[in-house]
């Protein structure tokens, strides 16, 4: 029910009114906000003020439409009217081009002690221990707030219940240190701390991070329970088959997704292996030498399901033509003995992605569906769809990209392997 029909049945019902008076959530959110605009204060006033003294177990307000510094001395009153015991979902949502400081002190007294999920944008968070105490917060969410490493450990000291915590766009945080007495910790996410130069999580009980930003330093302490992996930085294929078997030993899904490659980084053969590792994802933004993939590969002996998906609008460097007689390359000794499900997007005429191609047929004993995609799989640079994407495949690229394949992978494909390929020529899957 919107804010308008609910106060028009409150005028109608006596019973309606009362009930609405105690209803436990109270979301006000961007649309209804700005309806409010020119009368804000008596509207929102009113609301509140017949619940003072009640409280709500969800308050969300979202003043993302409100730039006038006046209107944020609305949003203290009724945050210290809302947020008592019994508070378990708080979201603040404030615009970004005003310098608005949550009121920690809110969250004194027992106020935040029921709280399970804060959620947080645009606004200045600065913790202390002997304000804040929140034994209770499961979730935590901030998002361009304004808060330091050390007020986030002050926070922390009072969170150990804490399970999921994403920072993101928060570039006051130049270390983010985790301490092990967060051992319900089992989901972390950093993007976007542009500031931020290590990472010391020490939750021994951490099974899922997503990371996107620069690279920087990283320690996992006792990561022997991290399943999960997500990654996307710039420079990281190679430092990821070097690094994560030995510091994410147990990984069972892993995603890559690399912005810039340094030119000649491609994979080599490291003895360290992924012993669990069962389903891989790597996305690449530049041109690279596909077929030094095999490597990863090679580092996962459970592996079940690979993907790769090509997220760059140059043409290959290294084009393979039709009439080309040269010889394709090959990597011996290696067998994959679990992969069953590989997918390729944006396959185009590159000579190492057919020989990657290659070799994943000619050394999968268990492969079972090959999918080859030599469209934009569903990626653009741009949310615009006025403008022409730099990302978009060309046709004739398309049509090259699907001649290649008909002659250099399809009669290498075998009786027990169903490929599958999608292009824009065909305008449906084909399957073989």
């Amino acid at each position: 029910m919107t804010l308008r029909d609910a106060a028009r049945a409150a005028c109608l019902s006596h019973a309606f009114l009362r009930s609405w008076r105690c209803h436990p959530n109270l979301i006000f959110d961007h649309g209804i906000l700005c309806q409010l605009r020119h009368d804000l204060a008596s509207t929102v006033n009113h609301i509140f003020e017949n619940r003072s003294g009640i409280g709500v177990k969800t308050l969300k307000l979202d003043f993302s439409c409100y730039h006038e510094p006046k209107a944020y001395s609305y949003l203290h009153r009724w945050l210290r009217i809302a947020v008592t015991p019994g508070t378990e979902k708080l979201v603040v949502l404030s615009a970004s081009d005003v310098a608005f400081n949550f009121p920690c002190s809110i969250l004194s007294d027992g106020n935040g002690s029921t709280i399970q999920h804060l959620h947080l944008v645009d606004c200045g968070f600065h913790p202390t221990v002997s304000v804040v105490c929140m034994r209770s917060l499961t979730v935590l969410h901030l998002d361009h707030v304004g808060i330091t490493g050390d007020e986030l450990g002050c926070l922390f000291s009072g969170c150990v219940a804490l399970e999921q915590l994403k920072l993101r766009r928060c570039s006051k945080i130049t270390c983010l240190k985790i301490p092990s007495e967060m051992q319900r910790l089992s989901y972390l996410q950093v993007s976007v701390c542009h500031k931020l130069r290590m990472i010391k999580n020490e939750a021994p009980n951490s099974c899922s991070f997503d990371f996107l930003g620069d690279r920087i330093e990283i320690s996992l302490g006792d990561s022997l329970r991290l399943k999960k992996l997500d990654v996307l930085c710039n420079n990281v294929l190679r430092y990821a088959r070097e690094e994560f078997p030995s510091s994410a030993p147990n990984l069972e899904n892993l995603s890559i997704f690399s912005c810039h490659e340094v030119a000649n980084t491609a994979m080599a053969f490291v003895p360290s292996k992924f012993l669990h590792l069962k389903y891989l994802s790597i996305s690449i933004a530049v041109a690279y030498d596909y077929l030094s993939l095999v490597y990863f590969l090679d580092a996962a002996p459970s592996l079940e399901t690979f993907k790769l998906c090509v997220l760059t609008g140059l043409g290959p460097t290294d084009k393979l033509l039709l009439e080309d007689r040269s010889q394709l390359r090959q990597m011996s000794g290696y067998c994959h003995h679990k992969l069953q499900t590989v997918k390729i997007s944006r396959f185009c005429s590159s000579k190492s992605m057919v020989e990657l191609t290659s070799h994943i047929l000619e050394n999968s004993v268990s492969l079972r569906c090959l999918t080859l995609d030599t469209t934009n799989c569903g990626f653009r640079c741009s949310g615009d769809r006025s403008t022409r994407c730099s990302c978009l495949v060309r046709p004739w690229e398309d049509d090259e990209a699907v001649l290649v394949i008909e002659k250099y992978i399809k009669g290498k494909v075998p009786s027990t392997v169903k490929l599958m390929l999608w292009s824009h020529a065909a305008s449906v899957m084909t399957f073989y």
